[in-house]
């Protein structure tokens, strides 16, 4: 317990030998601390120069002091500025008595509060509690007190644990990223409003009627076409109904022109009759604006299935043009905007389900282009669709 003063280099508070943590901040003793001077001691001053108080025959033998009798009045430099009647402190975390003087425990470094205080001790009752008090290795945590804090800490003074893994703010930026592309992602569905619908492709089936029947299910295209009000004033469900749709029977189709006047050879009536081997072919100089309309007895109508171009063969598909952009319009309804493929299997395009309805109308916006085949005087620069089937049910 003799040695000279511990000075605290963390804030210059001077301690008494012995003290594990500074009695001011309680920075851990062992680290920040370093022993002062004689000019500089603020215990070394009230101790008689000489010979060190407590060793053997007055020799400075550096011979730790034993601990004085119990009831024996405490000397040395350890206690000499230590006032009589001083209060003490008790430490809440390893129970030693402080004096009141300081802010954390001499021995475990916990924070001291005035409400432990204990009764009035004198200064030999003062130094035997602490020449008693063990000098070791700091205690172990107290139960209760978090992973890496001071031993003695509170749980509630202790520092927070580091934790491992990515800072916050790179977690705070990656979700503040995902956030503004979400938002991104919806407010471009607001500002796009009716585009372009996509379109399901089905695979090419055997020409004919039935053939035309056992490729429609009635159910919406497996890549989801959105679907626009469009009814003429009738009423429309909410949704199509897929289960109970099936193919309409087609009365009859017209085109607002038809190539080279040959109604037999390029008639609309060719885009209606089962066999993807014919096909209806505009015949005006440009293609915008070109129409074919397909008339049925009233039914509410939930979805349509085009196949697109000459389907006759691979060379005549691309040497004519295809359709690209459409404009679908059931009963003279708000067109809906759908984006065509570029094959020649049919195409399942859902529409809203308009009831009662008795026409469906398509409309060219623009085309593939055509390209130079084997099929002499290709390319051809007229638009040609070979199948339309209108899906839904029967009646008013």
């Amino acid at each position: 317990m003799t040695g000279p003063t511990m000075l605290c280099s963390r804030c210059g508070f001077a301690n008494v030998p012995g003290d594990q943590f500074c009695g001011s901040c309680g920075a851990f003793l062992e680290w920040e601390g370093a022993p002062a001077g004689t000019a500089t001691s603020q215990l070394s001053t009230a101790a008689p120069a000489g010979p060190v108080a407590g060793a053997p025959g007055g020799a400075a033998s550096g011979t730790p002091t034993p601990p004085p009798a119990p009831g024996a009045p405490a000397t040395g430099p350890a206690f000499a500025s230590m006032p009589a009647d001083d209060e003490l402190l008790r430490c809440p975390a390893c129970g030693i008595a402080n004096p009141a003087s300081r802010t954390f425990c001499q021995t475990c470094g916990a924070k001291l509060t005035p409400a432990a205080k204990v009764a009035t001790r004198s200064r030999d009752e003062i130094a035997a509690a602490v020449v008693a008090a063990p000098i070791a290795a700091p205690p172990p945590p107290v139960p209760g007190t978090q992973p890496g804090a001071r031993p003695g800490t509170p749980a509630s003074s202790a520092p927070p644990a580091k934790r491992s893994g990515l800072p916050g703010w790179i977690i705070a930026v990656v979700v503040l990223g995902v956030l503004v592309g979400v938002g991104a992602v919806v407010g471009s569905q607001f500002l796009k409003g009716s585009g372009p619908a996509s379109v399901a492709s089905e695979a090419p089936t055997p020409s004919g009627p039935a053939a035309a029947a056992s490729n429609s299910s009635g159910a919406p295209a497996a890549s989801g076409a959105s679907a626009a009000p469009g009814t003429s004033g009738k009423p429309a469900g909410p949704t199509p109904t897929p289960i109970a749709a099936k193919p309409l029977k087609l009365t009859g189709a017209s085109a607002s022109s038809i190539l080279g006047g040959n109604t037999a050879k390029y008639g609309p009536q060719l885009a209606i009759d089962g066999n993807p081997k014919t096909s209806w072919q505009e015949g005006s100089a440009t293609e915008k604006g070109e129409w074919i309309e397909v008339g049925f007895a009233p039914s509410t109508v939930t979805a349509i299935s085009i196949r697109n171009g000459f389907g006759v063969s691979t060379a005549l598909f691309k040497a004519n043009l295809r359709p690209k952009n459409v404009l679908i319009s059931v009963d003279g309804g708000a067109p809906q905007p759908v984006l065509l493929k570029d094959v020649p299997g049919a195409q399942r395009i859902a529409v809203a389900a308009a009831t009662g309805a008795t026409t469906l109308r398509i409309t060219i916006v623009d085309t593939y282009p055509s390209t130079k085949t084997t099929v002499s005087g290709s390319p051809f620069q007229d638009a040609a669709l070979s199948e339309i089937s209108v899906l839904g049910v029967a009646g008013p």
